[in-house]
């Protein structure tokens, strides 16, 4: 399937939709934006031109390319006469899924057949937007993440019935539109979510528990394992680190403050049995090679440099 598109359309002009069609804008792709009242499209075409405009001033876009931009763009109240003729379709509407289903209703009555139809739900089962909906072959989860035309990740989330050749489509397009899209599967709160969430509730706790204040959590956050986040995962942080060490942690953890959350993992557990303990024994949930531990302090060493440097641009004398 060819990635080049001419048009799309997305339905939903807050503020995940003007986002979304700001950057396929960008891109050179006809957009139609779609919502219910024309007060809301033009305030996301204030959005729009306020964002190409800051772009601009950042040296991020040339000047000269911002009326192109915007006039990539269309908008209209009227959603099934927007629909033909788009070949990838985002709905980003408020997080209703009765809503939800009367546009995807109209989707399944007036889209082309071939037409590819995307959802930026951020918990809904996939599936359930599915039911009822022709050809459901060509439905597929796309979760952006806000600013949708900066932040790298999409997660790609497939309906049951999505086609080998539809997911492939998906994660091209994406790429050539300059994101990082990955492949879950369809679970309440997907990947992403659930771990800020989870980490949102901690937070929420240490501050009820009169532990610090939201503006210290914030600073620790930012300065410790905030700072790494950009550049390793947490499997790759745990790999540094070791197993063992993360799960005499949660031990203690759990000992101590009898949260669920903290209770020792068993896939964790079984990382220590096993005896992959991370990089100090080469193996752990990566494999690595002889002289990965060195490799990996000199990555790590030069990312955070790197890192430290733009923090200490931003932080000045906020330290």
């Amino acid at each position: 399937m060819d990635t080049q598109i001419e048009k799309a359309l997305v339905v939903g002009s807050g503020v995940m939709g003007h986002g979304i069609c700001q950057l396929m804008a960008q891109k050179g792709i006809k957009v139609s934006l779609v919502d219910i009242k024309d007060e809301l499209l033009q305030q996301a075409r204030g959005w729009i031109k306020d964002n190409l405009d800051f772009m601009v001033t950042l040296g991020e876009l040339p000047a000269d390319q911002v009326e192109a931009v915007l006039g990539n763009i269309d908008y209209s109240t009227d959603l099934a006469a927007s629909l033909p003729g788009a070949k990838f379709v985002v709905e980003a509407i408020t997080e209703d899924f009765g809503i939800k289903q009367k546009v995807w209703k109209v989707f399944s009555e007036h889209a082309d057949q071939d037409a590819i139809l995307a959802s930026n739900t951020s918990s809904y089962d996939i599936n359930a937007l599915a039911e009822g909906v022709a050809n459901p072959e060509r439905i597929i989860g796309t979760h952006w993440f806000h600013p949708p035309p900066i932040t790298p990740c999409v997660e790609v989330i497939p309906c049951d019935a999505a086609s080998k050749e539809l997911i492939a489509w998906t994660l091209d397009f994406l790429t050539w539109l300059g994101k990082v899209p990955t492949l879950c599967k369809s679970s309440p709160g997907f990947v992403a979510n659930r771990i800020q969430l989870a980490m949102a509730k901690e937070a929420l706790a240490l501050v009820e528990e009169g532990l610090a204040t939201p503006e210290e959590v914030d600073r620790i956050v930012k300065t410790s394992f905030g700072f790494r986040l950009g550049a390793f995962g947490p499997f790759e942080i745990m790999d540094q680190a070791g197993a063992d060490t993360y799960n005499s942690v949660y031990e203690y953890l759990y000992a101590k403050l009898g949260k669920e959350h903290f209770k020792p993992s068993k896939l964790l557990a079984e990382q220590v049995e096993k005896g992959r303990l991370g990089l100090k024994v080469s193996a752990g949930f990566y494999d690595y090679g002889p002289g990965a531990a060195d490799a990996m302090r000199r990555e790590r060493d030069t990312k955070f440099y790197a890192r430290l440097k733009m923090f200490n641009q931003e932080w000045g004398d906020k330290k």
